[in-house]
């Protein structure tokens, strides 16, 4: 079923049901991704968005595997009722990696250690740089978008009119640095492997 923007629900009963809602895909999705040719593997399935973007692809008609540790209790159950393959791999394991995540032409890089997630910060360096790079390697004859955030970039006035694309990324704190490492380590890959690839930077809006 697609999404109908001029047909909105009033309300919601239950959170599955808003759910199964935003997981509808639009006829320009279903359009843009019968366009792409091959499967679709989703790395870091199991954070906030992993879910919804695997249905969205699913929705949409694609062969969706999703990648993930999958912590969260029947996560890993309710995806495979909606028609999503799944496998449980821990990312920071080379060999694990190599030896149980298909070789798909198109990756969805969506692994990382969240800002406020503790202050066990080698992890945090780990997952948003030593992961990026094993993921890299192994997937390198793949096309790979990579989920970023807008914290890349440095504070700027508020009457600058933001940060620009080409702007320098000079961010403050360990987390926002890491994740410029993250960019760097899939920027490096892309180049030396000729690896197709896109950033997506994603801010959050108030």
């Amino acid at each position: 079923m697609l999404m109908d923007p001029a047909n909105l629900p009033r309300r919601f009963e239950d959170v599955e049901s808003l759910e199964a809602f935003m997981a509808r895909p639009r006829r320009a999705l279903v359009e843009d991704l019968a366009a792409v040719p091959g499967d679709i593997l989703v790395l870091g399935a199991g954070g906030k968005m992993g879910p919804t973007l695997a249905r969205h692809a699913r929705n949409a008609g694609k062969r969706v595997v999703a990648a993930a540790r999958f912590s969260e209790r029947g996560l890993r159950q309710t995806l495979e009722r909606d028609g999503i393959e799944t496998i449980a791999c821990d990312l920071l394991d080379r060999r694990a990696v190599e030896a149980t995540l298909p070789q798909l032409p198109n990756v969805i890089f969506m692994a990382g250690r969240k800002f406020g997630a503790g202050e066990d910060e080698p992890l945090t360096w780990a997952m948003n740089v030593l992961v990026p790079a094993v993921v890299a390697e192994a997937f390198a004859t793949s096309r790979i978008v990579a989920f970023s955030t807008g914290c890349v970039y440095p504070f700027v006035a508020v009457d600058s009119g933001g940060s620009r694309e080409d702007s320098p990324l000079t961010p403050p704190g360990e987390y926002a640095n890491s994740c410029v490492g993250r960019e760097r380590v899939f920027a490096y890959y892309s180049a030396r492997r000729d690896t197709p690839g896109r950033l997506f930077r994603l801010n959050y809006a108030i």
